[in-house]
């Protein structure tokens, strides 16, 4: 079994994770801007699509698996991006950044495999082992996409953060501005040197009831723990649906055909909740 520091492609292929920074950034001033990006990647993501004219429906919906972070495949043409909110925000922040280079990948056409025949993040590849070296790539790109060097350091200053004493809660802090998850943090810490691997190793050694703990007595990132489960996302189906209607683009008989089959999908959604 891996651990998040021995298996991340800083420490198993340094050159790669490199070129995976460089890629971030330019990224980032072509499709981010300067500030953190946190749930804006959201909004990124189906922007990137729109400028790639790529076809895109991005899927929120809760999977009840929480080893299942997200996934991506094509299917007639179109890419479905399908994410789980059961899953704390903060992951679900990571887990579209991680789908994000996978698609990537598909529209440069560095590698149009993996999402043809569908891409997963689940845990472990998270927490543990890459299962891919695209899947290896894709951790390191979204962890420097949501917490890029320049804006560390300058979070550092401003909250009179110590590298050498850096406690849970100063961790805490930095969750807060990236909203991502405790590991994902301490990791992109060694990454850009702010920290060394055996103040890491020993952060990562805490248990993590306490870490909640001190999230709930704090209150600093909590408003990243929470789960959306609430919220059921269909990609665009709701507002072609909507378009149809208001333009009169539908016969009686397809109209009622439609609607039927959204209240089902609905009334199925609901049923497994």
């Amino acid at each position: 079994m891996g651990d998040i520091i021995s298996e991340s492609l800083y420490k198993k292929q340094n050159i790669r994770f490199e070129h995976m920074n460089e890629l971030s950034k330019a990224f980032a001033v072509n499709y981010c801007g300067n500030t953190i990006i946190r749930d804006s990647i959201f909004g990124i993501v189906p922007n990137y699509a729109r400028k790639r004219e790529l076809p895109l429906e991005v899927l929120r919906y809760p999977f009840k698996d929480e080893e299942l972070w997200a996934f991506t495949f094509i299917k007639k043409g179109t890419i479905f991006l399908c994410v789980n909110t059961e899953l704390p925000i903060c992951k679900q922040i990571f887990a579209m950044a991680h789908e994000l280079y996978h698609i990537h990948c598909y529209a440069e056409d560095i590698n149009t495999n993996t999402i043809t025949g569908g891409s997963l993040l689940d845990a472990r590849t998270f927490n543990e082992e890459a299962a891919t070296q695209e899947d290896l790539e894709a951790n390191a790109f979204a962890g420097l996409l949501l917490m890029p060097d320049a804006s560390v350091v300058e979070q550092f200053k401003i909250f009179g953060l110590s590298k050498e004493e850096l406690n849970v809660d100063g961790v805490l802090v930095l969750m807060d501005i990236f909203a991502l998850p405790y590991k994902a943090v301490i990791l992109r810490l060694i990454e850009n040197g702010m920290i060394k691997e055996t103040k890491a190793r020993e952060l990562l050694k805490i248990n993590s009831s306490y870490v909640s703990d001190r999230i709930q007595l704090t209150g600093k990132a909590q408003r990243w723990q929470k789960n959306s489960n609430d919220l059921i996302h269909y990609g665009s189906l709701l507002e072609k649906f909507s378009f149809n209607l208001e333009h009169e683009l539908l016969v009686d008989t397809r109209e009622a055909s439609d609607k039927a089959y959204l209240e089902k999908i609905e009334k199925e959604f609901q049923k497994e909740r």
